[in-house]
């Protein structure tokens, strides 16, 4: 189904809005510039709709309202502002780890999340099978991805939907108990499965950044930041639950190889229970950064200073989400070099000049 509306939707953003965008976030990718790049969403509705739970959605039928999506969000753009290193994006939100729907996962989403359930009986070969290319969610996700780009050309960047993390897509097409055994009594299994998880992951990877290719340069993923080249938020929330012994031996062979594979790659650094892992991820040479996230009953990101210094003191870079009064603590404490600070809730909008004034007074 193509896409039949084409029209300009980001009157608020221009060529040289553009040209600006992508030459700070190329200098702070490459260490060249000592500032803190600082974003905001003030779209409420954006940040938790979820493709599936979208008005029209019919997975029995097989029809999905593709144009009906695009009207939806075109809308938003055709009204948005954007502030400090804002730019045009628009995240294909099918929920975090959608392979698991690719290989026969069952989906269930509400207005908050999406949920991935074993299947019935799961075929193991098909990690070592060629791609169904008739795969329900794989079509739709290939189909919207494709509608967007189309539709939307070089002024926005379409972000490829969230992929998911390896053991997080074995956890939910095994059960996250039975996985968790897995790993106690079937090692060997458990490694095969994840190295082959790996490659099919990088397929579904490179097949989508073909589709975004063709529309606006460079990259973006479900993380707000636009990167010069490939990118990739990469994470392993199930890390949460196993000890530095396990994610050497499961997680940190592939999270290498696919930061060797990437351009340029993040860390989604999950809850306080990763960070006994956080050394393992420093030490690996071609990961870029760390996305901080302490975790639902936690302090808030600026209340860990240790661990953002600790991240930056290592070479890498940082990104983290925190209200306006966290971010200029961050700032005013530790200094903005090699982050990006993802303000949200924002201020309200007529007052984020006087903020970013204040914020970069800092530098």
């Amino acid at each position: 189904m193509k896409s039949d509306t084409k029209t300009s939707f980001t009157p608020c953003f221009s060529a040289a809005d553009w040209d600006r965008t992508r030459r700070d976030w190329t200098a702070w990718w490459h260490r060249e510039t000592d500032r803190a790049m600082v974003v905001f969403d003030l779209n409420e509705e954006q940040r938790i709709s979820f493709i599936p739970q979208f008005p029209g959605w019919d997975e029995t039928s097989g029809e999905f309202p593709v144009d009906a999506v695009l009207n939806h969000y075109q809308h938003w753009f055709s009204r948005a502002n954007y502030y400090g290193d804002s730019f045009p994006r628009w995240w294909i939100n099918f929920g975090a780890g959608v392979i698991a729907a690719f290989l026969g996962a069952g989906v269930q989403a509400d207005e908050n999340t999406v949920w991935f359930h074993p299947p019935e009986e799961m075929d193991w070969s098909l990690l070592s099978q060629p791609q169904d290319p008739d795969n329900f969610w794989w079509r739709w996700v290939r189909e919207l991805t494709g509608a967007a780009v189309e539709r939307w050309g070089s002024e926005v960047s379409i972000s490829m939907t969230d992929l998911g993390g390896n053991l997080d897509i074995l956890a939910s097409l095994r059960g996250t108990q039975d996985f968790l055994l897995d790993l106690a009594v079937s090692p060997q299994e458990v490694v095969q499965k994840v190295h082959q998880l790996t490659e099919k992951w990088w397929w579904y990877f490179q097949q989508l950044e073909k589709i975004t290719a063709r529309g606006a340069p460079g990259s973006t993923c479900w993380a707000p930041m636009w990167c010069p080249g490939s990118y990739y938020m990469l994470q392993s929330d199930l890390s949460y639950m196993i000890s530095p012994r396990m994610f050497e031996e499961y997680v940190l062979p592939d999270l290498k190889a696919l930061c060797q594979r990437l351009d340029y790659s993040f860390y989604h650094l999950d809850g306080k229970g990763q960070l006994n892992h956080l050394d393992m991820l420093l030490s690996l040479e071609d990961l870029d950064g760390v996305q901080w996230i302490p975790g639902a009953g936690s302090p808030e990101a600026e209340q860990w200073p240790q661990v953002l210094q600790r991240i930056r003191d290592a070479g890498k870079l940082c990104q983290v989400y925190v209200d306006p009064a966290g971010a200029l603590k961050i700032v005013r404490e530790l200094g903005p070099k090699a982050l990006t600070i993802m303000v949200s809730p924002p201020p309200r909008e007529a007052e984020i000049p006087a903020f970013l004034k204040l914020f970069h007074s800092y530098h």
